[in-house]
Order: C-alpha cells, then sequence, then structure tokens
C-alpha cells in the first residue's frame, strides 16, 4: 500500500485523537499536497456538531424518546382493540345472518301405511291413496267425480302438513 493510502486509513483515528502521527507520516504529509488537503478536510469533518453535542441536555432527549415510545404503544393497543372489536363484531353480523337464515327442520316420519318414493325420500301419502283408487273400479255416474271420493279431509291435511313441514 502506498504512503498515501496507509496515511487516508489512520486521518479518521488520529483525528480523534486516538493515535499520533509518526515522523515519517508527518514528513509525508508536508510534502504531498493531496495527503495535506485530505487532512484538513478531515480534521475539519472531525469537528462538525461538537458545539451541538455539548449543548445537547441528554436527560431531556431521554424523556422525549420514552415519552414517544409510551405514545406510540398506546396507539398500537388502540388500534390492537378495534381491529379485535371490528373483527368480533363482523363475527357477531355473520352468526346472526347464519343462526336466523333459514330454520331449523327435523325430518318427520311418514304416517302408517303411505308410500315412500325411494329416489327421492319423501313420504307421499297421496301416492298410497291415489294407487288404491286406481286399483278399484270406477262406481257410480257421471255425478260422482274422482277428485271428491280420491281424498277427503284427512288425506289433504296430511298433504298440507307434510308440504309446510
Amino acid at each position: 500500500m502506498s504512503d498515501c493510502g496507509w496515511l487516508s486509513d489512520r486521518m479518521p483515528t488520529v483525528a480523534l485523537g486516538r493515535a499520533q502521527w509518526t515522523e515519517e507520516e508527518a514528513r509525508h504529509l508536508s510534502d504531498c499536497p493531496s495527503c495535506r488537503g485530505e487532512w484538513e478536510l478531515v480534521r475539519l469533518s472531525s469537528r462538525l456538531g461538537q458545539d451541538v453535542a455539548d449543548k445537547l441536555d441528554a436527560g431531556s432527549t431521554i424523556r422525549a424518546v420514552v415519552q414517544r415510545l409510551e405514545r406510540a404503544g398506546q396507539e398500537d393497543r388502540l388500534r390492537r382493540q378495534s381491529w379485535t372489536f371490528a373483527a368480533l363484531a363482523t363475527a357477531a353480523a355473520i352468526a346472526a345472518v347464519v343462526w336466523t337464515g333459514r330454520p331449523i327442520t327435523r325430518p318427520v316420519a311418514p304416517p302408517a301405511g303411505s308410500v315412500v318414493a325411494a329416489a327421492l325420500l319423501i313420504p307421499l301419502p297421496e301416492l298410497d291413496t291415489v294407487l288404491q283408487t286406481i286399483d278399484e273400479p270406477l262406481v257410480g255416474g257421471p255425478s260422482d267425480s274422482p277428485g271428491s271420493a280420491a281424498l277427503d279431509d284427512d288425506d289433504l291435511e296430511g298433504v298440507l302438513n307434510i308440504w309446510e313441514g
């Protein structure tokens, strides 16, 4: 490494007072205009902010930083609480919609003697009545209507009960 490179590396340490120039380094500094300019720049820049540091009140700075951190912590807690409240309110709204959406119906056992359609699994007591009337011969004249003879009040009530659930 050249003398200029070596001096450049040592300049910050000497400027901070942690080291001293040797006789050979001091001689090179006085003979080399480039190193001398760099040394002046490093020396002046090492003193920048010294008057600010002397006037700085560390206690008040520490208090200000601690207060700011406490405010930030409170803001974070409030933000988390508001998100928690929003999530709970959303969950309650979803639960209310799901809960009141459709009533739960229990499967009703078909009345005794009714025919159950195997593919649909729906009790059809009226189908049993219709099948029984098909096998019987039509008795009576034109005044007998098949609709009135096929279903009586109990049959109609059973059909309505099944449809209403």
